[in-house]
């Protein structure tokens, strides 16, 4: 698996991601969002974590098919950590695509961006197969938000999930 930066030629891959109904329980806010918008928000990304406090980056097989995207957002430089957020298109799921992300994001936050933490916000009811990848690649759910994301007309607990990298 390869990864790289954003590039306009991935507009379709974002439009995908973005505007499956699936992918809007699980992040914030949701879509639909138009080719016009994600065309600018590529426009306007940053590819510098220290910049930008965020990271965006295509997952691509060794052909190079792009299979989701891998994201580093509210980076702290103070506290070194960033939120993690894996997307893997309809496609390609249930593959061992996000483990592989995942598995990699380890070594390059510890060794190229200096984190020395990675979190997750993962549903408690409505993603076991998150919470169940985190739990695989060695977080630990460290507390409960209680009634922290809005989810189809109600309020839901979220797992804080947490990796100390070595």
């Amino acid at each position: 698996m390869n990864f790289r930066a954003l590039e306009p030629e991935d507009l379709t891959l974002l439009y995908d991601l973005e505007n499956d109904p699936d992918m809007w329980d699980v992040c914030t806010p949701g879509g639909p969002y138009s080719h016009f918008a994600l065309l600018r928000y590529v426009e306007q990304q940053g590819q510098d974590l220290l910049t930008a406090g965020q990271l965006r980056l295509v997952a691509e097989n060794d052909e190079g098919r792009m299979l989701g995207t891998l994201d580093l957002t509210n980076y702290s430089p103070t506290d070194r950590s960033a939120e993690v957020g894996v997307a893997v298109l309809r496609a390609e799921r249930k593959r061992g695509v996000a483990t592989e992300m995942l598995r990699w994001l380890d070594d390059h936050a510890r060794l190229r961006l200096n984190l020395r933490m990675l979190y997750a916000h993962v549903s408690l009811r409505h993603n076991p197969a998150s919470m169940q990848l985190f739990l695989s690649q060695g977080y630990e759910q460290v507390a409960v938000l209680p009634a922290w994301h809005f989810r189809m007309g109600e309020y839901e607990d979220l797992a804080l999930m947490q990796k100390l990298l070595k």
